[in-house]
Formats: structure tokens, sequence, C-alpha cells
């Protein structure tokens, strides 16, 4: 089974750098009607298993362009889907990276984060402000770690079990954080499959490029 992992679902703005980040919303939309006329099932995190063919849908960040492009493509197929969302930079923008990609890039707020969960989208901790877990102390860390998931339980009213690494930045000390934080499964930025992960905690996924074609997104998905 894979785990794909997307940013945005849009239009790339003209000056806007790392435009692989972006899958047209035709585009995405093309390659979901594709899997499941494969019969490629879309799986929950907990469903996850060595063999299958299964594909669960992941999402960085918590763009706005996933409610307006994504999420009805999803809600059209009753997919499984997980957004991970910095907890404190609801309702804001991509403060840890606006500058470097030349984008703005507006995040959800309380209201459609809320709107998501009533439809049947799972939420993810993507820590409070997306540091580099690794490059910060320790207690830092354990903070953005442990007062994400309070602070999305919080407003949100559900249970967040699943995490994601800021720029897939992990070791072993953080990820025993994440485990002693009660999250149940995490994810990395590093290829493979989910066999191919060291654990629960560590689960690889498949970068879907805007770059990449319909041929190339099967294939990924076949191989």
């Amino acid at each position: 089974m894979k785990v794909l992992m997307f940013h945005n679902v849009g239009e790339p703005p003209k000056n806007a750098r790392l435009k692989s980040l972006y899958v047209k919303p035709e585009k995405f939309k093309r390659w979901l009607n594709l899997l499941n006329r494969l019969n490629f099932r879309f799986v929950k995190p907990q469903e996850l298993e060595p063999t299958g063919r299964g594909v669960l849908l992941t999402f960085d960040d918590a763009y706005r362009d996933f409610l307006e492009n994504a999420f009805p493509v999803i809600k059209a197929l009753k997919a499984h889907t997980i957004v991970f969302v910095p907890a404190k930079l609801v309702g804001q923008f991509n403060r840890w990276d606006y500058r470097k990609v030349n984008a703005i890039k507006p995040i959800m707020n309380w209201e459609e984060l809320s709107f998501l969960v009533k439809e049947g989208v799972e939420i993810g901790s993507h820590t409070l402000t997306h540091p580099f877990l690794t490059k910060i102390p320790p207690a830092e860390a354990r903070r953005e770690i442990e007062d994400s998931k309070k602070l999305l339980e919080d407003k949100l009213g559900v249970e967040v079990k699943g995490f994601c690494y800021p720029y897939g930045d992990h070791n072993a000390e953080v990820v025993e954080m994440v485990k002693k934080a009660g999250y149940q499964y995490a994810f990395t930025t590093i290829k493979g499959t989910y066999a191919q992960s060291p654990s629960k905690w560590e689960i690889r996924r498949i970068y879907a490029s805007g770059y990449w074609t319909t041929l190339r997104f099967l294939w990924e998905c076949l191989k």
C-alpha cells in the first residue's frame, strides 16, 4: 500500500517557486478518478497493510485550496483523507516558507476545519508552527508536538491520532516524543511504501509532484 503526499491542489502563482508542490485541480481529479476506476481502495491510516492495492491520501499544511479544489473530488469518491494542520497558524498563512517559495498560501480557519471534520475528513497535527524539530531545543520540540495535539482536539472536538513531521525532519528522540504524546501513527517525507516503513511512527510516503504526467502518477501507485 502507498501513502500519497500532497500540498497544494490549485494553479501555482506565476512567480511562485517550487511549483511542483501544486497539482492542478483537473489533474488531481483525473488522478483520483483513475485510481477509483482501477479499483484502488482509499484507506484510513489504521487500514494500512504491507500488501494490497490501497492508497492513503495525505495533505500537508491545511491550505485553503484543499477545501476549494481537493475536497469536492474526495467527497464524490467517498475517499478517506487526512489533513495535517500547523495548529498555531490556523487562519493565517505559510509563515515558515513564504519567502522561500515566493508565495503566500492561506491556511484554513477553525470554521473551515470544523466543517471538514463533520464531513469525515481526519485532522492530524503538523506541530504548532512548522519548525525543524531536530534543530530546536528538545523542550521546545516537545511543546510543538504535544501542544498542537491538545489545541486541535480542544478546538475541533475530535481525537487527533496522526502526526506529520514538518519538512520530514525527525530523529529517534523526536519519534519517541511523538509516541509519548499519544499519537497512533506519524508520517515522514521519505519515499517508500508502507511495507518499507520502519514503524507506525515513521511511515513513508510518495510525494505526488505537480510536474508528473498521469502515466507517471499511475506508475508510482502501481510499482
